[in-house]
């Protein structure tokens, strides 16, 4: 073999970033390093991956086909690391997890925790994705299970519900709509909006639900974080929708209003998604049956 796992974290890295140069600072390498990896590979696979251009990158068919593979191997590697230095240091069991925002901010922190408690010897690593890259790492291998906000259409997947995640929109105290006990949709679809990365599902639901009304947002600005929008409606950038529970805290503390909207998909449903027929490893057994039961006791 004629490739590393590093020519396979920068190739990656690469295609997550859609440029060299961002992946390189990302990746704390100088560009023309990650891109003598990338020319390596093609060299060595006989194709092109990539495809440069002025504003950046696009990975060819082949490319596509290697950065699945290429993120099973990464994951199976970062498995065979951390298992190998778990049973050195005296303890061991790996899983795991992607989760979409809410859920990492609503319901894991306290779960994680007991779990953590009862099974400290098993280590769990959580990353945030979308629900559509999360049914995709589940279904290759990349992830042991995940939780989604919406229901996979990824084949070969089975899914439980796990909890209920209500959607509120947050204003200025002084905002018109402000005292209200309620909104439907429909009334602030006007407003300027700030909302999450376009690739987020809560970012999709919105434009789903515009589109369903006949309108198209005016997203004033989008940001990565939950804090940093309701940052941003406090500052008069706009309204935002964001789910109750994890903005609480930022929603009291920035003095802002807090609305229910009265819409039914604003009230979504979290699924726990795993491989179809193919039984978890048992350290991510333990921890998909915990968070059933925490479902059970809440």
């Amino acid at each position: 073999m004629k490739f590393d796992i590093r020519d396979l974290e920068l190739f990656v890295a690469v295609a997550d970033a859609g440029s060299i140069a961002r992946a390189a600072e990302r990746s704390h390498t100088v560009a023309s390093a990650v891109s003598k990896r990338i020319s390596d590979l093609e060299e060595v696979f006989g194709c092109a991956l990539i495809v440069r251009a002025a504003k950046g990158v696009e990975l060819s068919a082949a490319g596509h086909a290697l950065l699945v593979r290429a993120r099973v191997l990464l994951h199976q590697a970062a498995q065979l690391d951390d298992e190998m230095r778990r049973h050195a240091s005296g303890s061991s069991g790996y899983v795991r997890v992607f989760a979409n925002i809410s859920s990492i901010v609503e319901f894991l922190p306290g779960a994680l925790a007991s779990f953590s408690a009862a099974h400290p010897d098993i280590h769990v690593r959580l990353e945030e994705h979308v629900s559509s890259a999360i049914a995709a790492a589940v279904a290759d291998g990349s992830a042991d299970f995940g939780i989604v906000s919406e229901l996979p259409l990824v084949e070969g997947l089975s899914t439980v519900p796990f909890r209920n995640d209500e959607l509120v929109v947050v204003l200025q105290p002084g905002h018109p709509l402000a005292q209200r006990q309620s909104l439907h949709f429909a009334e602030i679809a006007d407003q300027p909006f700030v909302g999450l990365h376009a690739g987020s599902a809560l970012h999709h639901v919105l434009t789903r639900a515009a589109t369903e009304t006949g309108r198209t947002l005016n997203w004033r600005i989008n940001v990565t974080s939950f804090d940093a929008a309701c940052a941003m409606v406090a500052a008069g950038l706009g309204v935002g929708v964001v789910p109750r529970a994890a903005t609480t805290p930022y929603i009291r503390s920035l003095s802002l209003a807090g609305i229910a909207l009265s819409d039914t998909w604003a009230r979504r449903q979290l699924f726990l998604c795993t491989r179809a027929n193919a039984p978890l490893p048992s350290a991510a057994r333990l921890l998909f049956e915990h968070l059933l039961g925490q479902n059970q006791t809440t």
